[in-house]
């Protein structure tokens, strides 16, 4: 039961969080929302693991492992970013990707610090699952979670948390990566030509997409396969689309999926009417 019940709230979860991160408001407000976002997904999950708590060892490890890990994840990655956001330099984009860089050392320091941890979860190995993701255990020696004490023993292990940790560290470091990369071609495209400094992407990231989905559908790049165009289309204007595939769904579902389309075919025919005049 609560496996398809987090399946259902989680898909729920990453709409809300999509819908957000596709709002035309400054970026903190977006992160604050996302955060308010992700802590009412984790009371929901709580409240129903509460009435409906795992009945064997093999259901708890599932729960504490798979599930609760990555609503947590989004939780902690968005926090981050928010912490992040706020220090941000202002300047030049050489300071701001050296602010980058440093925050993506701090990452690496924790990889790190729970390197054996780590390498567990990324071997997919089950072996001390009963020890990490069942309630009640405590083991000195297989480092566990130091706040484990304030946590609520009946929706928490030793390492449920520490799982949470690496999941949204793992998205952090992506988005610290490719915030690096945006600097560092926005700095080398600034030297060579000053008059380009400003060509970032003004419009909606919704307006981004349609034009990307249209592009690789007519193959205007060729046979590149879309998660490339996206990259590029990131790097070329320095912006972050997030989960373009749930905004791709969200467009199908949309009244109408080609609204900025239909705006540039209205916007150029006027223009054209003007000249022929």
């Amino acid at each position: 039961m609560i496996v398809k019940f987090s399946e259902r709230l989680y898909a729920d979860l990453h709409r809300d969080l999509n819908e957000i991160t596709l709002e035309e408001d400054q970026t903190i407000k977006r992160l604050e929302r996302a955060i308010y976002c992700s802590l009412k997904y984790m009371r929901k999950l709580k409240d129903f693991c509460k009435l409906n708590a795992p009945k064997t060892v093999d259901d708890e490890i599932q729960f504490f492992k798979s599930i609760k890990p990555k609503f947590k994840s989004q939780l902690i990655y968005y926090q981050s970013l928010l912490h992040i956001e706020i220090r941000k330099p202002i300047g030049e984009s050489k300071v701001v990707r050296d602010y980058f860089l440093n925050e993506l050392r701090v990452l690496h320091h924790f990889f790190e610090s729970n390197l054996s941890f780590y390498q567990y979860i990324r071997t997919n190995a089950s072996y001390l699952d009963q020890f990490y993701f069942v309630r009640g255990n405590y083991d000195v020696h297989l480092d566990p979670d130091q706040c484990i004490i304030d946590f609520d023993p009946d929706f928490s292990t030793t390492h449920d948390h520490k799982l949470a940790q690496v999941l949204a560290s793992e998205l952090l470091q992506d988005h610290l990566e490719q915030s690096i990369l945006r600097y560092s071609q926005k700095d080398t495209v600034v030297q060579s030509d000053p008059e380009l400094r400003e060509f970032d992407w003004k419009q909606t990231k919704v307006a981004l997409i349609e034009l990307i989905y249209s592009w690789h559908a007519t193959e205007a790049f060729g046979k590149k396969n879309l998660k490339s165009i996206v990259k590029f289309i990131e790097r070329a204007f320095n912006v972050s689309l997030g989960n373009f595939y749930d905004t791709y769904d969200w467009l199908c579902g949309r009244q109408t999926p080609t609204a900025y389309l239909d705006e540039m075919k209205a916007a150029f025919l006027t223009r054209l009417q003007k000249k022929l005049r």
